[in-house]
């Protein structure tokens, strides 16, 4: 599981773009997992795109997460499905994907990460940080409570909403080293040139912590 430039498809920033095509250029920029999130798209359609996609994936050993639909998680033989609160529960999850999938979950308070810790969910998602366009209804965390979030769970926090290259060095200062980004890569014409900024602030702030001795 390597969620340190964790890449979120969703509809709106493939509109007149190749989806493989953006995808490999975000993979050559550094991106390290890709979660195919789509909303509006036939089970036919997923299936066969996800097909191609794991084996780019695989070409650049990146993770590939499926968002919701276990079905095809487990069909195409991803490496993890995430899921949100009106989703299949963690539990009824494990029950089909046992260990062959890795299952990530939505938080969107502390208290949402303490109940967390007893789910059988390997990451948590947290968020959103910062205001952000991808979804219309999201509640703001801050950057606070992300560094609370980390201090609390035992599990991996991925640090999610809004992250934007500029905001990179920030979150990693509070304490994210997973960071899950849509507009901050797709929202831009050059996506690899997007995931290479994010790519170079990670490890630019990674190596000031190192000497500051805060690592």
């Amino acid at each position: 599981m390597n969620l340190t430039i964790y890449l979120i498809t969703d509809d709106k920033y493939f509109k007149g773009r190749d989806l493989l095509e953006t995808i490999e250029k975000a993979l050559q920029g550094g991106v390290t997992a890709v979660q195919y999130r789509f909303k509006n798209k036939s089970t036919r359609e997923m299936y066969e795109e996800l097909l191609k996609l794991r084996e780019l994936t695989r070409k650049y050993r990146a993770d590939l997460v499926v968002n919701d639909r276990v079905d095809l998680a487990l069909a195409v033989d991803a490496d993890g499905v995430h899921v949100g609160k009106e989703d299949l529960p963690p539990e009824a999850v494990r029950k089909v994907v046992g260990d062959r999938l890795y299952i990530g979950y939505t938080a969107n308070s502390l208290e949402e990460v303490k109940r967390a810790q007893e789910l059988p969910v390997d990451y948590i998602g947290f968020g959103s940080i910062y205001p952000t366009t991808t979804k219309e209804s999201y509640k703001l965390v801050g950057v606070e409570a992300l560094t609370e979030a980390i201090r609390l769970s035992k599990k991996p926090i991925v640090c999610i909403g809004g992250i934007m290259p500029y905001r990179v060095s920030e979150v990693v200062k509070a304490g994210c080293r997973n960071m899950a980004i849509s507009a901050g890569i797709l929202g831009f014409e050059d996506v690899k040139k997007a995931a290479e900024e994010i790519k170079r602030a990670y490890k630019e702030t990674m190596k000031q912590l190192m000497l500051l001795g805060k690592v």
